[in-house]
This record gives C-alpha cells, structure tokens and sequence, in this order.
C-alpha cells in the first residue's frame, strides 16, 4: 500500500519570517512553535497554550567548531521553563531559537514529556547532526506498551515538521540517508588521493564529510587550531588506515577539507562535483534562484504524488509547494504579494521579474508548477522579502 500524503501549515504569527512560527500537521494533535529567544519569547504572554506541558529544542550555534548545537528539555509549564536558565549556558553559550512541542488537548503528563525527552535526546545523539548540550541522557519514564506506540507516532510525526521549522537535527546523517542522491555529492582529492581524498555533501546544518573518507594521518603546524581540534575530537572514528567511520559535520567547506588533508585548503576550489564543477562556481556571486538545479524538474501531479503539502497563508498572499530532493517546487495557482518590501534584495527583485516577463506569474497567480532552488527562495520570491515593512508582512486569514 502506498504512502498517503501529509499536509503542514505554516502560519507566520508575526507576519514575517523573522518572528514566531506555527506548525500544524495534519491529523495530528501537536501544535509546534518556532520562536526566537529574547523579546519574542518574553512576549509570548498572549499564547496560552504554551503555559501547558511540553517538549523543546534549544537551537544554537557552538563558537568554537561553529557547529549548530541543540538541548532537549521538558516542562510542566514550557513557557516558564523557557524563562527560566539552563545549565549550559555559560560564558558565551548562547541559544538563539526554541522549538516547542504541546497538544491541543494537553494529554502530555509529566510520564510522557520524560519519555519523549529522553527519546529525542537520543535520536538526535545517534544522529550526530548537531553537538547535543544536555549534560546527562534523561531518565524515561516506564510507561505501558500502548502509551509508548502512541508517543512513538508523536516521535515520527515530529520528525516530519521539525525540518520545515528548519532543524534536521531528527534526522540520520546524510551517508545514512537511503534517499541520497549522487549529483548531491561533492568530491576532494589532493596528491591523486594520497594526501587525501574525501566524498561530501553541503547542507544547510554544515558541510559533511562522509564516512569511507580517507583522512590524511599528517597534520601540518600551521593548521588551523580549530582544525587541529577537530581531528583531536574525532580520532576514535578514524581506523589505522585513515578512513573515517562516520559523518562529520563543518562550518565550511575550508574547514571540512582542510581537516581532510591535514593541511590549508580553500574548500571552495577543492570540492567539486562529480563533473568536476567547483563548489565556488556553484555557489558564488550568484544569487539562489540561479544556483545549480536538479538535472530533473520534479514532475508534479494534482497532489504532488506522496510529498509532504506546505501552505504559507496570509492576506495578501495564499501558496503551496513541497520539497522534492534539494528543490522546492511552488504548486500552479499559489500566489505571489503584489508588492515589495523597501529592503527586497535585488535578487529577489530580478527573480520575480522574470518570473512575471516569462507568463510564470500573471496576475499575481503562479500558472504553473515553478522549482526554486530552496523553500527560502520560494519564500522570498512570494513575499517580496524578508523586511519588517508593513507592505510584506503576512497575516493568518480568517
């Protein structure tokens, strides 16, 4: 029997993408909320629902690997569990955002957000995307063979949004991944592979070293400290012959090869494709609606097959796509904010000309199905940009 297709709504409940987000799936009781730290979580006084218990991710940024990190939490009151500090949080540790997990119906008893922490804190520990702040693994509760499939289906229900509030830190690493696809990879080789020689993959958590990599065992003095580290922290996944037993995720491609070869290296030129295109040409200067595309454009039917439906809905805009490989596709009839913000990049100016010069927007409606080279690009081109301004700020209809 085949997969049925899901539907996630994504509601901007500030009006831009900056702001607090609101995620609903469908046939699915959990209400996700997006919300950065600061002002936007001290202002969510006006969410009662967050006054209830819960799951939540701490998102950051580590300063000295420059990777992402994440801490799982639970409380009996998220909102006020928010408010309140963190162990980890010293010196310059600093989270950013929070994702936060309630039901519509608050079924969640302290029993099962100790049982959804702690199988979240694993999850996301064995899939080694980000470095996890969580001092010591969470007690789990010990619950009933029916509760815990019922959380399990939360878990994987989870698992589906969590990407669309743009985290993957659910998600396996990418050589584990049985949807990865070749043209995705890139490729490093110094010396015809003697002085290294590597398969990666750029993704929006870092750039990813795959296992199977050989890493050079030399490190030269003038290497990076941080470099340097790196291979210190790793050399348990690193066998006697050099090749690496697990994924690795940077904060660039310079660092990633660098760590590669054992030497400085511009990540840039090294990384190619597997014909031989730099990641430089792919990338540079080049705005996102122009980066390389999927050598295939999806072919879409009434219900996009199985893929997962989002829906951005404002007042003056109204649109729907899906994710297909590393393209977001925008489905026929979504449509497009007749005006600009003040601060609209020029990228996003020229896109949304051209889509409009070319017939693929008339009168403010998509009239075909159109690939964007991401869901921000999409997000972008439909909004007009991601100013403040009140002429592109988006509003839940009634």
């Amino acid at each position: 029997m085949p997969s049925l297709g899901k539907s996630i709504d994504l509601y901007l409940m500030d009006g831009t993408a900056t702001g607090r987000w609101q995620a609903t799936l469908s046939n699915w009781n959990c209400i996700a909320y997006k919300i950065p730290r600061d002002d936007d979580v001290k202002n969510c006084n006006d969410l009662p629902e967050l006054h209830a218990p819960g799951v939540y991710f701490l998102f950051g940024r580590d300063d000295e690997s420059n990777r992402q990190f994440v801490y799982v939490g639970e409380g009996d009151d998220v909102l006020k569990r928010l408010m309140q500090p963190h162990g980890f949080e010293k010196g310059d540790t600093f989270w950013t955002e929070v994702v936060a997990l309630v039901t519509s119906d608050n079924i969640l008893d302290k029993g099962k957000i100790k049982y959804l922490e702690n199988r979240f804190h694993g999850i996301i520990s064995d899939a080694k995307r980000y470095i996890v702040k969580n001092a010591n693994t969470p007690t789990q509760s010990q619950l009933p063979k029916k509760t815990r499939d019922l959380l399990e289906e939360f878990i994987m229900n989870a698992q589906i949004v969590m990407p669309a509030l743009g985290h993957k830190a659910l998600e396996p690493q990418p050589s584990h991944d049985n949807g990865e696809k070749q043209e995705d990879l890139l490729y490093f080789s110094r010396s015809h592979g003697k002085g290294g020689k590597a398969t990666g993959k750029l993704e929006d958590d870092g750039f990813w070293v795959l296992k199977g990599s050989y890493i050079y065992p030399e490190a030269a003095d003038y290497l990076p400290a941080g470099v340097k580290k790196a291979r210190e922290q790793h050399a348990a996944i690193i066998n006697k012959a050099g090749i690496l037993q697990e994924d690795i995720s940077f904060g660039s491609p310079s660092y990633a090869s660098s760590f590669v070869c054992g030497k400085n290296s511009n990540g840039l030129i090294e990384w190619k494709n597997a014909d031989g295109v730099l990641l430089k040409e792919m990338t540079e200067d080049a705005p996102p609606a122009k980066k390389k595309a999927p050598t295939r454009k999806p072919k879409v039917s009434e219900d996009a097959g199985d893929a997962i439906i989002l829906h951005l809905a404002g007042k003056k805009a109204v649109a729907h796509g899906y994710v297909s490989g590393d393209a977001f596709i925008v489905l026929k009839g979504s449509e497009i904010c007749p005006e600009e913000c003040a601060s609209c990049r020029e990228w996003i100016k020229i896109h949304r000309k051209e889509l409009i010069d070319a017939g693929t927007v008339k009168d403010g409606v998509f009239t075909e199905d159109t690939t964007f080279s991401s869901p921000s690009a999409a997000a972008a081109c439909i909004v007009g940009g991601e100013s403040n301004g009140k002429s592109c700020e988006l509003q839940t209809k009634a």
